[in-house]
């Protein structure tokens, strides 16, 4: 039978997946059929629409009657409460429109399915940024406090750099929470923050992007010189490619002490590579 316009024969899966917190609850709470359940309705949303799926209490039932014998109605449903508390499922989308889906499911399915022929503006739900609805370059991630962004397909770390006078100018009216990015030797700079320390090589745009991190750790209004510091020292200074940018990424919140947050997953996927 042929596989439906929407849908995947096969998609990628996380190593670190059983290791997110929203999945480790569900294993906590509900043990090994938890998971199970997780992983057919990561299937059943891949198999069908491909990034989304319609969630009631009749899905509910089909879904349950389909897992086997071990769950019950009220346990799936008390699972996709988790998913969706923990931000696994975008929490919006959910209470909303009744459909489970996320930005990294999504990003899955049109990175899967970009050779398709397919008009993007017409999918419903969609939570990321298509190439149809992408602004230009120039204008993606400016160092601005209000606009550190990114691309759908990128992390805050390649953030645009063209506008960083004007940035800096502004920063320094809005906040004197977070310290000057000027590279030590210059005026300000860390020596004018011996408190946090900041290596030189922290400045080299070609492995580093500590603006856009101070800009994120300032938007989500944390403060704290303590915290700030954890967050640079286990961050590598907003080294390119560090975990960092995937939590500012697909972090709800509203639902978490925000620098406590960070450095606790920081340090725990630092625990994980062994870096």
């Amino acid at each position: 039978m042929a596989m439906m316009y929407g849908g995947m024969l096969y998609f990628p899966l996380k190593v670190n997946l059983f290791e997110e917190i929203a999945v480790e609850l569900v294993e906590a709470r509900f043990g090994l059929k938890g998971t199970a359940a997780v992983m057919k309705l990561l299937c059943k949303i891949h198999k069908e629409n491909g990034y989304y799926l319609k969630w009631n209490a009749e899905q509910c039932t089909l879904f349950t009657n389909k897992a086997g014998k071990d769950i019950n109605e009220q346990e799936m449903q008390g699972i996709v409460d988790i998913l969706v508390e923990k931000a696994f499922f975008d929490p919006k989308t959910y209470k909303e429109q009744g459909v489970l889906t996320s930005t990294e499911i999504q990003k899955i399915w049109l990175e899967a399915t970009k050779r398709r022929k397919r008009d993007l503006t017409t999918l419903p739900y969609l939570l990321v940024e298509t190439e149809e609805d992408k602004p230009d370059k120039d204008e993606t991630c400016t160092q601005k406090r209000e606009n550190c962004t990114q691309d759908a397909d990128i992390f805050p770390e390649n953030a645009y750099n063209s506008k960083q006078s004007k940035v800096e100018e502004s920063k320094a009216k809005e906040s004197k929470a977070l310290p000057p990015l000027t590279p030590p030797g210059e005026s300000g700079g860390a020596q004018g923050n011996p408190d946090l320390d900041i290596p030189g090589y922290a400045y080299n745009r070609n492995t580093h992007n500590l603006e856009c991190l101070m800009l994120n750790l300032e938007k989500l209004y944390i403060t704290d010189r303590e915290e700030i510091r954890k967050i640079l020292k286990l961050s590598d200074y907003g080294r390119l490619g560090n975990y960092v940018w995937k939590i500012f990424n697909g972090t709800n919140w509203s639902k978490v002490s925000k620098g406590g947050y960070i450095i606790s997953v920081l340090a725990r996927e630092k625990r994980s590579t062994g870096s």
